[in-house]
């Protein structure tokens, strides 16, 4: 079943099919179409002339078409319909070969002045924002190449019907039957490595272009501009190669073979398509996946705009794609009520992955655009998931707010971050300067004999050793305060280094060497204490068998580590007071 979605709220909903979905909340409908298509990752866009129409190119099968306007301009020529100048039968007499180079003089005039329409411009902005993977179009004005997209058909070398004369490479061509429509090439017999590949362009003429001519002797392909006079007057150019290649041939004598007439590459009723085997080879790719690039996985989303689907190639094209990306997102099929709030009666999620939507409802994989649901209907049941009714312009327009909306909302949520960023930053170095820990002073009091402590020991030989960090928090509350030197006892301080000399001989007082250019001695009475836990009398009161607490420090070069070493008490009592002097 189909859900019919009309862009028109005051439209009565049609009598016909009669397995469409009718529902009453179109805005949600139509939010959720546009969400398949703006979170699409390899979305196919199928397109006919309905979507060039609002650039001045006429359409062929409505009131107001070319077929119409073809029969009441002609009407001597007693054609049944515009459509016979579209049949490749056209050729078989000069009356109606001139009747058809007029109208192709027409139609590729109001093609080169024609601009890109708002739906021209939105795949040019899904191609921009990576959700493109292919169009397909059956317009022959070639406009999608002017709204920026890269535009035409690989070729292949080893055709089935290769030209008499050497075809000029095109940029776009690929090689060999075996080069997939992503541009891959086959190794080659003595190579192990690929040729160099070949980007597939984005848009692909089904139905040829107007921007060409070719030789139906010889295939050449020249511009169609250069030959508008001789189209406009009814005349069907010569080829300039073969006319070149037959007065070489008259020189060296050999037979004539004929000079071919150029006729617009494009693909009439009831003939073959001359690169059908390139578009038949991109299909495919899509349809299934590559191994490199963005169609690996082949399509997941497909959007059909503005074409009637009467021809039968392009009707395959699109049931062929309807299957395969319903087919990656859900398996069986289950039948919906009519109401007005329900549903699109779309197959039902596979067991592998949910593919359900935050409203219980599965998402929107095979959309039809169109003002006409295509007949028969009875051959389009259960290829769409959804009908939206209405003109591709306006739906553009729409898709363009969205995409707009979330543009600017992802340019909101990076100046937000971008915000935060310079915040940090710049709050960064007052918190590194109120969380570093204060500098340490280095201590220049002397401490007399009765204070003398193992950490007087490791001083003088040049070892310095701190209590272990407590947190900030507690660092003022813990810290033992100074105890006061006896007034004997002089506290001198400076900004310069103090030097202390210890003679080798016990009776030689030691000597504190102060330099001539040190600063004023200060009091400092703010220095640490002796912690308690490296206090001589606290030392003393462990076991006797108990290591010291300086035993990990290495020695002094003057002094020795044997264990007939005098005591920390003794070694206090044999020292005596340093004599101080200036350097």
């Amino acid at each position: 079943m189909t859900l019919f979605v009309p862009l028109d709220h005051n439209q009565a909903p049609p009598s016909f099919p009669s397995f469409l979905v009718h529902t009453h909340d179109v805005h949600h409908h139509i939010r959720k179409a546009i969400r398949a298509i703006l979170k699409a990752r390899r979305l196919v866009v199928v397109c006919g002339a309905g979507i060039s129409v609002h650039a001045g190119i006429p359409d062929f099968r409505s009131p107001t078409g070319l077929f119409q306007t073809l029969k009441r301009d002609n009407p001597k020529e007693a054609l049944t319909s515009g459509k016979d100048l579209f049949d490749a039968s056209v050729f078989n007499s000069e009356h109606t070969t001139s009747l058809f180079c007029q109208m192709i003089a027409q139609l590729s005039g109001l093609s080169q002045v024609a601009s890109p329409t708002p739906f021209h411009q939105l795949l040019r902005t899904l191609d921009e924002r990576g959700r493109l993977l292919r169009v397909y179009t059956q317009n022959i004005d070639a406009i999608e190449s002017k709204s920026g997209l890269s535009f035409g058909v690989p070729e292949f070398e080893d055709k089935r019907c290769k030209p008499r004369s050497r075809v000029k490479t095109s940029p776009t061509t690929g090689p060999s039957d075996h080069t997939s429509s992503t541009g891959f090439t086959p190794p080659q017999p003595n190579s192990r490595l690929p040729s160099p590949t070949v980007e597939v362009p984005r848009c692909i003429p089904l139905h040829g272009t107007l921007q060409t001519l070719h030789c139906q002797t010889c295939t050449h392909t020249f511009p169609l501009e250069d030959y508008m006079d001789s189209l406009t007057s009814g005349t069907p150019p010569y080829c300039p190669e073969c006319t070149q290649m037959e007065e070489t041939r008259q020189l060296v004598g050999k037979r004539a073979r004929g000079v071919g007439k150029l006729r617009p590459s494009v693909v009439l009723y009831n003939e073959l398509h001359k690169d059908g085997e390139g578009v038949g080879e991109v299909v495919r790719r899509d349809l299934v996946g590559g191994s490199k690039g963005k169609g690996r996985s082949g399509a997941d989303v497909l959007l059909v705009v503005g074409t009637s689907l009467r021809v039968p190639g392009t009707k395959r094209i699109v049931r062929e794609f309807s299957k395969a990306v319903r087919s990656r997102g859900s398996n069986s099929s289950k039948e919906f009520p009519e109401s007005p709030s329900t549903c699109a009666a779309i197959p039902s999620p596979s067991p592998r992955r949910s593919v359900e939507s935050k409203d219980g409802c599965s998402p929107m994989k095979s959309i039809y655009l169109n003002f006409d649901f295509p007949v028969p209907t009875r051959e389009w049941e259960g290829v769409f998931d959804a009908w939206i009714q209405g003109d591709a312009q306006s739906f553009a327009h729409t898709l363009m707010n969205e995409i707009a909306k979330e543009v600017a909302a992802k340019e909101a949520v990076l100046e937000r971050k971008r915000k935060r960023e310079e915040e940090a930053m710049s709050g960064e170095p007052t918190e590194v300067t109120d969380q570093a820990p204060p500098t340490k002073k280095r201590k220049t009091v002397i401490q007399n004999a009765g204070e003398t402590t193992s950490s007087q020991k490791r001083t003088s030989s040049g070892g310095s050793r701190s209590a272990p960090r407590k947190p900030r928090s507690t660092r003022k509350s813990t810290q033992p305060t100074p105890s006061k030197a006896p007034a004997s006892a002089s506290k001198p301080t400076s900004t310069e280094k103090l030097f202390i000399r210890i003679p080798s001989s016990s009776k030689r007082r030691p000597e504190v060497l102060i330099p001539s250019r040190a600063a004023p001695i200060k009091e400092h009475g703010n220095l640490p204490a002796t912690p308690p836990a490296s206090h001589p009398k606290h030392r003393l009161r462990g076991s006797a068998g108990s290591k010291r607490d300086n035993e990990h420090y290495p020695p002094s070069d003057n002094t020795s580590t044997t264990d007939n070493e005098l005591s920390d008490v003794e070694v206090v009592d044999e020292m005596t007071l340093p004599v101080f002097r200036s350097a």
